[in-house]
């Protein structure tokens, strides 16, 4: 680990309230063809499931997940007597406490854009081999992951040109994914809204996709100096420190634990 990241990793864990926040596919798991077999890094649960015994911190799974199948893959879907752990799914649409914000109960208009945008990405995922369509509580989403990339890129132009004919439709591309959404929800919301509801001084926020951006964005506007942006991953970033791959994400969150462990039992 850098020099300079990991003295934001100790300056992040004297924190007096601290929210560790982090994405799943691509942060704490490799991403995989197969949405279904991603499973995290070993250690990366137990980490963050540490962390959430410790005084004054809070943990949050923030992913374009739907929640039932992040808490499932995560292995945090169980929160244990003593863990303060809150799952964010659909980039902020789904919320597991109630009591954090966020989260969208679909109106009878936005039940019905949902339901033709479901029709019209089917016909897509149809007209082009390989493709797969994800159904979600308020989005639908094209996968073209392992796909030819004449074919990928097709899928993903037809899908940007339908959706622009729908009104209620947001347009949230990513890595090998196209996610429709019928309600306006991202992820740097859902930060803003967990670090208020936990009362956050500083917060730790690792992400890898087009999606985390908005996360990175808001917190660096937010303008806490103690907090802790990692990008996982190339690509333009407005995030302070990056990483090359989920491994050393993995290592830079395992420090996390360990140095706020210290300062908290001290």
């Amino acid at each position: 680990m850098r020099d300079d990241l990991r003295a934001a990793v100790d300056a992040l864990a004297a924190a007096e309230s601290l929210l560790v926040a982090t994405d799943f596919d691509g942060v704490l798991a490799p991403l995989v063809d197969d949405p279904m077999s991603s499973r995290p890094l070993p250690g990366t649960v137990e980490a963050l499931r540490a962390l959430s015994r410790m005084p004054g911190t809070t943990v949050a799974a923030v992913s374009g997940r739907d929640l039932g199948t992040l808490g499932h893959l995560s292995g945090l879907g169980t929160v244990d007597e003593g863990e303060s752990i809150v799952l964010v799914g659909s980039h902020g649409a789904q919320v597991s406490d109630p009591e954090v914000g966020g989260g969208h109960e679909l109106s009878e208009p936005q039940a019905v854009a949902l339901a033709a945008l479901d029709e019209a990405l089917t016909a897509i995922v149809a007209a082009h081999p390989g493709t797969r369509i994800e159904r979600k509580p308020a989005a639908v989403v094209l996968h073209t992951r392992g796909v030819d990339q004449p074919v990928a890129n097709a899928a993903t132009a037809a899908t940007v040109a339908m959706a622009a004919g729908h009104s209620k439709a947001h347009v949230m591309p990513g890595k090998c994914v196209v996610e429709l959404s019928v309600v306006d929800a991202d992820k740097g919301s859902a930060i803003r809204d967990l670090a208020s509801w936990c009362g956050a001084t500083a917060v730790y926020y690792a992400g890898d996709d087009v999606t985390d951006e908005r996360a990175f964005a808001a917190m660096a506007s937010d303008g806490r100096e103690g907090d802790l942006t990692l990008k996982v991953g190339p690509g333009d970033t407005a995030a302070r420190h990056r990483v090359d791959s989920p491994e050393d994400a993995a290592e830079v969150l395992l420090a996390l634990t360990e140095a706020r462990s210290r300062h908290t039992t001290a």
